[in-house]
């Protein structure tokens, strides 16, 4: 994907996942597959602190020189957070809000500050960009997730 299909999808993100959920019941939404799994709603929650968390590496990434980025425990976040406790309408405003400000972070990005780098403990060194591309593949494998929710018995 280059830049320009990045920003999209990542913009676009919102409405793919308004149309994985629809149709879905708020119990539904809140159902685990199992115990050890995330419900619909906690994916939704998930998504939304990456991408507040990914706003973060990349502005890191643009202002400092080779910045270490800080990594977080997920599991944490979603116990500390309350996710399966959170409002669906809250939750579906903030993922337009951080997904949107994110796509409009990188948008406006020069070339150069897109292949800015640092490194992550846990992957090694990354760029903007790598770090972009991760995100999209990290927002699609959830995505898949939420499509196939209303399969699940």
């Amino acid at each position: 994907m280059d830049r320009t299909e990045i920003t999209a999808y990542l913009r676009q993100l919102p409405d793919l996942i308004e149309e994985a959920l629809r149709g879905l019941s708020n119990d539904k939404l809140r159902r685990r597959p199992s115990p050890d799994e995330w419900s619909a709603l906690e994916i939704c929650c998930h998504l939304r602190d990456y991408a507040q968390e990914e706003g973060v590496r990349v502005r890191r990434l643009v202002e400092e020189d080779g910045p270490t980025l800080e990594t977080y425990d997920q599991e944490a976040w979603a116990r500390d957070r309350n996710y399966h406790g959170d409002d669906p309408a809250r939750v579906r405003t903030a993922l337009r809000a951080f997904w949107g400000g994110l796509a409009y972070q990188l948008e406006g990005l020069s070339d150069e500050q897109w292949e800015r780098s640092g490194t992550h403990p846990e992957i090694g060194p990354v760029t903007v960009r790598s770090r972009t591309e991760r995100q999209v593949a990290h927002a699609q494998a959830h995505l898949d997730q939420l499509r196939a929710i209303p399969d699940q018995t």
